[in-house]
């Protein structure tokens, strides 16, 4: 493959909603009381020889298939000449913003915006801002490198018993987790706490990009970390990213763009499992939020490998982006599990019990929850019968090849250690995964679903680990066939 001429453009559109929304990403609804900070959307084009892309990134939870769908509908009208299957789109995974495809609108105020209302106004700025920057290219050059920021860390505990057995009222809501020895966000202090089960990463891939006399004009900065500092707030926001570029606009200048990639973190997120005394007595010391201080992390490693990368801009590079869609085998439900679900509906049909005098209905069982709980338990049930017909799930899979650099996507929160396996075995210099570009659930790890817990039970999980190593092979074998002429 013979490297070619550049062709950079950027652009950025806001999407925050003018009124209040439903904010997705936990089990009880929440209505938007403002906006903290504004949540956007940042686009790349880049084009050299007969190849091109267009990537977008947006500040919410995931990517729904109808959203999509609507982006590459309304990017055809405004560039009919752009091949659509071209447009690719990853979130940033904030618990803080409206969701395109979210089940509460049943449930909604009306004052509160919907979400098909919602997909319309994202696709549309999504797809005006991709236009801008296929507009705005100019001859231009990319420069590469990796560093470190602490930015996340593993969120799962693991016991030397089984939890099941030792508070089972506690381990098993229906439709938000079972549990065996393993749990999210676990209490380590616990006499019978081993370990924290998986990996941690905390190397931070940038991609810097110049104009023709090779002053920066942006970067895609990709990182294992989900926006997930704050993410119990029933404000708009962007959450840590939104500090992130301040932050960086600060040092380097307010014409920048920023975009914004979540490598595989689907077992990790920014909240320490212990030694968080420390970490609070920190930030206290430094007068940060957390939020602040992962900011000032990444723009730090920002700062680090920029100066070293400017000695190896490149004007000319290869470029090749393929697109397949993937099957992979789903996690099934077995017989047990599916009469366990009926008589979990049930259950969740009944009304609640009630609170001892003077006491509060717990948390899971307030109306909202369990509205929340019953929708998860159907899924299941729908589940058990898809499999039947269809035992595999089908991805979009974007592979993109510019010069030593290769970009692969999944549409899962995948578990770590399915990315260090893919990175491991990729020929390229340096390897940017970006998980959350479609709508996926957890893709857990085998050792994961022996433990189970909220993120690798049944409720969790539609792609088991039979998946997730189909995934890691197609996905190298994908990046293999953009090295095949070279290596």
């Amino acid at each position: 493959m013979e490297s070619t001429p550049l062709m950079v453009g950027w652009a950025m559109r806001d999407i925050t909603p003018d009124r209040p929304v439903s904010l997705h990403g936990q089990f009880h609804r929440r209505v938007s009381g403002g906006v903290h900070d504004p949540v956007t959307t940042t686009a790349l084009s880049l084009s050299s020889g007969d190849d091109q892309f267009v990537w977008v990134s947006c500040d919410i939870l995931q990517i729904p298939r109808k959203l999509l769908t609507r982006c590459r509908e309304k990017l055809q009208l405004l560039l009919p000449d752009f091949p659509p299957e071209k447009l690719v789109i990853n979130a940033t995974h904030t618990h803080t913003a409206p969701y395109p495809a979210d089940p509460w609108d049943a449930v909604a105020p009306q004052a509160v915006m919907k979400s098909d209302e919602y997909c319309e106004f994202v696709s549309e700025r999504v797809a005006d801002a991709a236009t801008e920057s296929w507009k705005a290219r100019k001859p231009g050059a990319i420069g590469w490198g990796s560093g470190y920021a602490v930015l996340s860390h593993n969120r799962r505990s693991v016991y030397s018993c089984d939890l099941s057995q030792r508070s089972p009222e506690a381990v098993k809501l229906p439709g938000t987790k079972t549990e065996k020895t393993a749990r999210m966000y676990g209490d380590t202090s616990d006499a019978e706490f081993l370990n924290i089960e998986g990996s941690e990463d905390h190397r931070v891939h940038i991609l810097y990009t110049f104009d023709g006399q090779n002053a920066l004009t942006g970067a895609i900065i990709n990182q294992p970390c989900p926006s997930q500092a704050t993410e119990t707030l029933e404000v708009v926001s962007a959450d840590f990213w939104h500090e992130a570029r301040l932050e960086l606009k600060r040092r380097h200048g307010e014409h920048l763009y920023f975009l914004p990639q979540c490598s595989p973190a689907g077992d990790l997120a920014p909240h320490l499992q212990y030694n968080r005394k420390a970490e609070m007595r920190m930030l206290a010391l430094k007068g940060r939020t957390l939020r602040q201080d992962l900011a000032c992390r990444l723009a730090d490693a920002f700062d680090e490998i920029l100066p070293w990368v400017k000695h190896d801009i490149r004007r000319e590079a290869v470029l090749k982006h393929s697109t397949r869609t993937l099957s992979l085998a789903r996690r099934m439900i077995s017989e047990d599990e599916y009469q366990s679900a009926l008589a979990d509906l049930t259950t969740l049909d009944a009304p609640p019990p009630l609170p001892a005098e003077g006491g509060s209905i717990p948390y899971h069982d307030r109306e909202d929850c369990r509205l929340a709980r019953k929708e998860r338990v159907r899924r299941v049930l729908t589940r058990y019968e898809e499999q039947k017909t269809e035992p595999i799930l089908p991805m979009e899979l974007h592979v993109i090849r510019l010069g030593d650099v290769v970009f692969a996507t999944n549409a899962f929160e995948l578990f770590l250690d399915y990315g260090i396996r893919i990175t491991a075995q990729s020929p390229a210099v340096q390897t940017f995964l970006v998980q959350l570009a479609g709508e996926g659930t957890y893709l857990a790890t085998h050792k994961a679903i022996e433990g189970e817990g909220y993120s690798a039970c049944l409720y969790c999980c539609e792609v088991g680990a039979e998946g997730g190593a189909h995934l890691v092979e197609e996905s190298v074998k994908s990046i293999n066939a953009l090295w095949e002429s070279n290596f």
